[in-house]
């Protein structure tokens, strides 16, 4: 009987998660239409919240975060605070020990933000496949959906923005860069 009921749970979480991945992202289709003039997110707030959630998780993991503390972003916070959750646990979950977060201050109507790790990195080859739903480079059993990348992706592309992988220059791993569009300053 426990048999049973462990298939009926693995062929049903599937399913379950694609429905909360359509649900997430047609909610952010809907902001992401009005974002432009109402949703607004202060970057650094967002890193340090995520940081500290991070840091409960992965208690050995040095996580810096450097850069502009006053830019904000056209993204609701919600999901800002889950991209870049997402990105941040990533880097500390298949690091070394170390995360570099940077804040860009705001250049070309967009603020970059680069969170590094020190772990083995990806060779450029299959950094793409990391942005297939349900892809996983990974083969160490460590917990995930492999949706993650996929969803930041697309959620970042909803409010204009994107995401790009490429080698960190200063850790050694793995060094991505989400854009996303500048709010206009408050007059």
């Amino acid at each position: 009987a426990h048999t049973t009921h462990l298939n009926d749970r693995v062929i049903r979480e599937p399913a379950v998660m694609r429905r909360q991945v359509d649900h997430h992202l047609a909610r952010a289709r809907a902001i992401g239409r009005r974002a432009s003039t109402q949703a607004r997110a202060t970057v650094w707030e967002s890193v340090v919240a995520v940081e500290r959630a991070v840091s409960t998780l992965y208690p050995n993991v040095t996580i810096d975060i450097v850069g502009d503390r006053s830019a904000q972003v056209r993204v609701e916070r919600q999901d800002l605070d889950e991209m870049l959750g997402n990105l941040v646990e990533n880097a500390a979950k298949y690091g070394h020990g170390r995360v570099f977060v940077t804040v860009d201050a705001p250049a070309g109507g967009k603020v970059a933000i680069q969170i590094e790790d020190d772990g083995p990195g990806i060779a450029q080859a299959p950094r793409e496949e990391l942005f297939t739903r349900g892809k996983r480079l990974d083969t160490t059993g460590k917990p995930g959906t492999g949706l993650g990348l996929a969803i930041v992706r697309d959620v970042a592309e909803i409010y204009g923005g994107s995401v790009a992988l490429d080698e960190s220059e200063d850790l050694g791993g793995l060094l991505i860069t989400l854009s996303l569009p500048e709010a206009p300053k408050l007059v």
